[in-house]
C-alpha cells in the first residue's frame, strides 16, 4: 500500500511517503513559516524522494486535528486538493496518534501532547505495541499537570511526545516526585508529530482494523474547541449579558 501523508496541525510541517509500512521519505520543516507556502513543496519533495507520483497512491492520509486551526485547515484543505481530481481516498488521523505511532515500539505508556496555550495541552494516552498502539485514552484538552498526572498514575516506564512536551516537562518537573528518571522525553525535532507517523498509523489501520479511507469530499477536520477568537466572542457577549441583568 502506498500512502502520501501530511501534517501541518502545529508549527512544524511535513510531507511522506510511505510503502507497506516503510518509509520510503519524510520532508520535515521547523522554521516557522507559513504552511500555506511551505506544504505543497514539501509534498513535492516526498513524492520525488519516493520516486513516485500521486497516481501511484492507493491513499491521502492527514493530521486533521487536534492542533491549530488554521494549521489543521491547511493540511485538511491541500489534501482534498490533492485527492479530489484523481479520486484518491482519504484518510484523517489523530494528530496525536501520529505523534505516538513514531514510539509504538518503545512498549511503554506514551503521553502524546500539543500546546493548547495557557499551560493546557491537547492529549491523549497511548501503549506502544510493537507494531501499532493501544489507545488508552480519548484526545482531550486538559491542563498539563492533569495530563502529566495521568501519565504517571499508570507506573513503570512512559514517554513524552508532541510539540506540547516542553509544556508537560514543567509540569513533570513539579509532579514527578522522584519518578522523572522513568519518563522518556525524545531529544531535539523526535519530540514532533510528523507525515511519516500518519502515514504508518493510516495504513495500519486500513489493513488491520475495521476503519476506511473516505472520499475527498468527507474528509474534515476534528477539532476539541472552538478557536480563539470564538471563544472570545462568546466570553464578551456572556459579560455583556451578565452586566444587563
Amino acid at each position: 500500500m502506498n500512502v502520501l501523508a501530511l501534517d501541518s496541525s502545529a508549527v512544524t510541517a511535513s510531507a511522506a511517503v510511505t510503502r507497506d509500512g516503510v518509509i520510503l521519505s519524510d520532508a520535515f520543516i521547523n522554521a516557522g513559516l507559513t504552511h500555506s507556502e511551505t506544504l505543497a513543496p514539501l509534498v513535492q519533495k516526498a513524492l520525488d524522494e519516493a520516486g513516485l507520483g500521486l497516481f501511484d497512491m492507493d491513499v491521502i492520509a492527514v493530521t486533521n486535528g487536534p492542533g491549530s486551526f488554521t494549521g489543521v485547515r491547511i493540511g485538511v484543505a491541500l489534501a482534498k486538493g490533492l485527492a479530489q481530481p484523481m479520486e484518491i481516498p482519504c484518510f484523517g488521523v489523530s494528530t496525536l496518534e501520529a505523534a505516538a505511532f513514531r514510539f509504538r515500539n518503545a512498549k511503554k505508556v506514551i503521553l502524546a501532547c500539543m500546546d493548547a496555550r495557557r499551560e493546557q495541552v491537547y492529549c491523549a494516552l497511548f501503549r506502544g505495541c510493537g507494531d501499532h498502539l493501544e489507545r488508552l485514552t480519548p484526545d482531550e484538552a486538559l491542563s498539563a499537570d492533569e495530563a502529566v498526572s495521568r501519565l504517571l498514575s499508570y507506573g513503570g516506564e512512559s514517554l513524552i511526545c508532541g510539540d506540547g512536551t516542553p509544556v508537560a516537562a514543567r509540569s513533570l518537573s513539579r509532579l514527578a516526585d522522584g519518578k522523572a528518571a522513568q519518563v522518556e522525553i525524545p531529544a531535539g525535532d523526535e519530540i514532533y508529530q510528523r507525515a511519516s507517523g500518519a502515514a504508518l498509523a493510516a495504513e495500519y489501520a486500513l489493513l488491520y482494523t475495521d476503519k476506511t479511507p473516505v472520499a475527498a469530499k468527507f474528509l474534515n477536520p476534528t477539532y476539541l474547541r472552538l478557536p480563539q477568537a470564538e471563544r472570545e466572542l462568546r466570553a464578551k457577549q456572556s459579560e455583556k449579558r451578565s452586566t444587563q441583568i
